[in-house]
């Protein structure tokens, strides 16, 4: 035991005492250059450091204007959107992301059950009145086709007639007791 700690001990040792290597490096790259020794070479780095300057300077005004141009820009293609899709991307995209929409394809009804489902179960920031254009908007831009359309409506009517049919089955059942 003993032994193996000095021999641990040995390899830290010269881990941190560790001699450089002997590689073909030249000191005197690493040297700090010499000073301006020069008044004209003075003169030269001044102008040169001015001319930086004020080029840096430009620059960032450049940058300056074409993000408020570009701030602008945006500002105008919001206000140019009709206000459903507004408040779709405001309300709905707090949460999701907005390519989430175009993978969902709803008709109105599938929507509006759908919101209706967030808004209850995970306390989606709606509005009075807003779910419904918030259905219409994303029933009229991304509905359902083909096929998943009948499918759809048959799960809506399945749904939407849930109650009904609970209240038969509930009569049927309680008829069949009262006979026994």
């Amino acid at each position: 035991m003993p032994i193996s700690r000095i021999l641990v001990s040995l390899c830290l040792l010269f881990c941190i005492y560790a001699r450089p290597a002997m590689a073909d490096i030249d000191p005197a790259e690493y040297q700090l250059p010499s000073s301006v020794r020069t008044e004209q070479e003075r003169k030269r780095l001044e102008a040169e450091f001015s001319t930086d300057k004020l080029k840096e300077a430009q620059l960032q005004r450049l940058e300056e204007v074409q993000a408020a141009q570009k701030q602008a820009a945006d500002k105008a293609a919001w206000d140019a959107l009709p206000y459903p899709v507004k408040l779709t991307q405001t309300r709905c995209t707090s949460c999701h992301v907005a390519k989430t929409f175009e993978s969902q394809r709803h008709n109105r009804v599938g929507w509006e059950l759908l919101i209706l489902r967030m808004q209850y179960l995970n306390a989606a920031p709606l509005g009075p009145g807003e779910r419904s254009l918030i259905a219409a908007h994303l029933a009229e831009a991304y509905p359902v086709k083909g096929v998943a359309s009948f499918v759809e409506a048959l799960q809506q009517f399945a749904l939407l007639s849930s109650p009904l049919w609970l209240w038969v089955v509930w009569k049927v059942t309680r008829s069949h007791q009262r006979r026994r």
